[in-house]
């Protein structure tokens, strides 16, 4: 088997990102939070669409949905007391660490509003507006949908967002697929899909770039050289290949610029694989999937055969308590089988291999099953494990560092998983 390729790598830490972020909203996330995530969506939306429409509403949309995470992350107060670390306090006056903090937002949103603006040539400061107008409405929301909220608002805007940028990046020939070649691949993407999709891979160069600027240590790697922690040798060694692009990155002078899918043109595949290319000489991803290139429609499937099973479950609950009821057995309710071996017939996996054979991808339900089998046990007992934490923590960091609970989570995979 040939050795993965830089852009490769990059291209899965991308499809990860979207993955694990969707699976937050639709799997993580209670009603409640979801309802929260609509309500940003609906009101950015509206005042967005106000004045522009099409490409440049995304974009500025775009923007004050990051602006709007930027504002609504917890300060360092905040953060001091609700997360206890044994690290003594800085020795300075409380005017002075607000000054900073206000100072650090500014940075960011200055840095991102000027590079989004240079890579798509569009002025898009109403979006600074849109956030200043709308913050204060969601200060009370959840930390699940205040953290990321730029990517959750992304995944639950588009629909089955995962698989659609698998087959962009198939179709870009970033990942060679060979079981599901672009050629068979439909490819007809909504402009706007391939605008925020984009952005969003702009958004994470443009990111590493800033926190290139502010940090001297990878924070994830603090688990590295802890005996306490008893790592896994696999784990140790994607710690330290993370590490050692850390390190490259900070270090060479040859990679101290941002990388722009924006400023390429996205026709060409030579262009778009060669923004993942110097994407994957800068960063890579403590993924939540570890697996193969091969795995990934497997796990990509078997997200959404969870993802359905949660729906035709909602749809059961709806359908026997009309009125709504305070709580629900799911035992109780009625819903499709998710596989049978004699007559897979209206099945879950079924209706996914059916959704899938759309789109051009080829797989049978019983790899559909065995896949959501694995999943539930692995990736959805650890995505459980991170959205309890976040939500109970009630505050998070802003946009510029590492999630907090994000690393230490899949790090211990193969404890938290036991």
């Amino acid at each position: 088997m040939a050795r993965i390729t830089k852009a490769q790598k990059a291209g899965l830490d991308f499809l990860d990102i979207v993955f694990f972020n969707e699976l937050v909203v639709y799997r993580g996330m209670d009603a409640e939070e979801r309802r929260q995530l609509e309500t940003v969506i609906r009101r950015v939306t509206q005042m967005a669409e106000s004045r522009y429409s099409d490409r440049e509403s995304e974009i500025v949309k775009h923007l004050a949905y990051y602006f709007l995470e930027v504002s609504l992350a917890n300060t360092t107060e905040e953060l001091t007391q609700a997360i206890h670390v044994e690290v003594p306090p800085p020795d300075l006056p409380k005017e002075t660490i607000e000054a900073i903090d206000r100072y650090r937002n500014n940075f960011q949103m200055a840095f991102m509003l000027a590079m989004t603006e240079k890579s798509t040539g569009i002025v898009a400061s109403y979006a600074l507006e849109i956030a200043d107008a709308l913050k204060g409405e969601f200060v009370g929301y959840s930390a699940l949908v205040r953290r990321d909220l730029l990517k959750r608002c992304f995944v639950r805007e588009f629909k089955d967002v995962s698989v659609g940028v698998y087959c962009w990046l198939t179709v870009a020939g970033v990942l060679p697929v060979t079981k599901n070649s672009p050629d068979r691949i439909g490819s007809e993407f909504s402009d706007k899909f391939i605008t925020r999709l984009a952005l969003l891979a702009d958004y994470e160069m443009i990111m590493h770039g800033l926190n290139m600027t502010i940090s001297k240590d990878n924070s994830i790697c603090v688990f590295l050289g802890k005996q306490e922690f008893n790592l896994k040798e696999a784990t140790v060694d994607r710690l330290l290949d993370i590490q050692r692009h850390f390190n490259e990155a900070i270090t060479k002078s040859s990679l101290r610029g941002i990388p722009l899918i924006n400023t390429r043109d996205l026709a060409s595949t030579a262009q778009v694989q060669g923004f993942f290319e110097q994407w994957g000489t800068r960063k890579v991803r403590l993924r939540m999937h570890t697996g193969t290139l091969a795995s990934w429609l497997g796990i990509l499937g078997a997200g959404m055969v969870e993802l359905q099973l949660r729906r035709e479950y909602d749809h059961a609950a709806h359908k026997k308590y009309p009125n709504g009821a305070e709580s629900v057995e799911i035992t109780k309710l009625k819903v499709a089988a998710i596989f049978n071996a004699c007559d897979n017939q209206h099945t879950i996996t079924e209706f996914v291999k059916d959704k899938l054979s759309e789109a051009g991808l080829k797989i049978n339900p019983d790899t559909l099953y065995r896949n959501h089998s694995m999943m539930r046990k692995t990736i959805l007992r650890l995505l459980g494990v991170y959205c309890k934490l976040t939500r109970d923590a009630g505050v998070v960091v802003s946009p510029i560092y590492d999630d907090t609970y994000y690393g230490p989570t899949f790090i211990n995979a193969d404890k938290l998983t036991q």
